[in-house]
């Protein structure tokens, strides 16, 4: 008798879930939703003729030469021998076309470094507000001026750190750097909202009276795995 009952007890908790399940099935409601996947463009400055990256560097020491055509790059901190370097990423050159509706979820600056400060240090991200040219830009003629400390750095749009003492976020030669976060730009760039001019980079402090240089490798370097890049991550709204 215990077993039948047992079989009779199974057989009725199958038959229940089984009805249980077949409410639940049918009363399910199918939602179907469009996914729109993200896309990513990557600007990088090769071969060295392309124009969809420029850059080029301006020195105080030398305030009107040109240096648009050296192989690296230098944002340095001195007494009279502050650099900047600026930089201008074509997003035309983006294939497929970055929609002016996108939303951009993220954009880097992806720098590869040749040499690091003893020191770490802060260097600053400003988009740049007027016209420049890869071979005409010196320290005197520059879109932000001669004055050191400017732009202030309340308006930069991003930083990183750079050196070797532990505990600075970039502290390895012959890497690409991390940090160079610039979504807002280039979402402002995409839209419309404002002109793409590229961006300076600055020693958050300039004027030490150490000189502290970060060196990063520059376009006319000619190595595709040093060259600078624009990481453009987005989503295209239908």
């Amino acid at each position: 008798m215990r077993r039948r009952t047992g079989t009779a007890a199974i057989a009725a908790g199958v038959a229940l879930g089984a009805g249980i399940g077949l409410a639940s099935a049918a009363s399910l409601n199918l939602v179907v939703h469009n996914l729109t996947p993200y896309r990513t463009c990557t600007v990088t400055a090769t071969p060295v003729t392309t124009t969809a990256e420029i850059d080029a560097g301006v020195r105080q020491a030398s305030p009107s030469s040109n240096f648009g055509t050296v192989a690296t790059l230098d944002i340095a901190s001195g007494n009279g021998a502050n650099r900047r370097t600026y930089l201008r990423f074509d997003l035309t050159a983006c294939v497929p076309a970055i929609p002016a509706a996108a939303i951009v979820r993220l954009a880097t600056l992806r720098l590869y470094l040749t040499a690091l400060p003893a020191v770490c240090r802060t260097i600053d991200l400003f988009p740049v507000t007027s016209s420049w040219t890869e071979t005409g830009i010196t320290w005197n003629n520059q879109p932000f001026g001669t004055s050191i400390n400017n732009p202030p750095t309340a308006s930069r749009t991003g930083s990183f750190d750079v050196g070797t003492p532990v505990g600075c976020q970039n502290r390895t030669n012959g890497t690409y750097i991390v940090g160079g976060t610039v979504t807002t730009d280039v979402a402002s760039f995409v839209s419309g909202g404002a002109s793409n001019f590229g961006w300076m980079l600055r020693d958050d402090v300039e004027g030490s009276s150490t000189t502290r240089t970060v060196t990063v490798s520059s376009k006319q370097l000619g190595t595709i795995a040093q060259e600078p890049q624009l990481v453009v991550t987005y989503v295209a709204v239908p």
